[in-house]
């Protein structure tokens, strides 16, 4: 089971459409620079692509769907699809009212006894993720604590590894 801890609640805006999943979010620190993560690093492409996926921000996002699309260039073209096929989510109105954008604070977890080992053209990661709503008036929501479970995967050993399957469970 797929769950999104900290995820946008449905609630209905006004407005039409979803922004360009293209469109970047301002937030400090800015997003993961694809062109300057090394791609032969799972650990490094699961930990861009995560931040990416997760960093939703309501000046450019409609909600979390539209940061999980933005982050397609680590996704393997199947999960791109099941991304792709998620229903629309929309941010809170308060967070728009706040102009905030999901702040992710990511912690590597030690590798589980029983969990499989990388090889080749499969890689495991785990994460502790914390998300926080923040809003650039200095406005703070309520933080949720997740387990992020990532496959990533590559055609040979020398091409670049992408994000295959990720589940979320919540850390409580």
């Amino acid at each position: 089971m797929r769950s999104d801890p900290g995820a946008p609640t449905v609630v209905p805006t006004a407005g039409g459409g979803s922004p360009s999943p293209a469109r970047s979010p301002h937030v400090p620190g800015g997003l993961p620079d694809r062109h300057r993560i090394d791609q032969k690093d799972a650990t490094a492409v699961s930990r861009a692509a995560l931040t990416v996926m997760y960093t939703v921000d309501s000046t450019v996002d409609t909600g979390l769907r539209d940061a999980r699309l933005r982050a397609a260039a680590y996704l393997t073209s199947g999960y791109t699809t099941v991304v792709e096929g998620e229903p629309e989510q929309y941010v809170p109105e308060e967070w728009r009212r706040h102009r905030a954008y999901l702040a992710v604070r990511l912690r590597p977890l030690v590798r589980e006894t029983g969990a499989p080992h990388d090889r080749r053209t499969a890689a495991y990661r785990q994460w502790e993720m914390t998300t926080v709503p923040t809003g650039r008036d200095r406005w703070r929501g309520s933080s949720s604590a997740s387990v992020v479970f990532m496959s990533l995967a590559r055609s040979s050993e020398r091409a670049p590894w992408r994000v295959s399957d990720v589940t979320v469970a919540d850390d409580g």
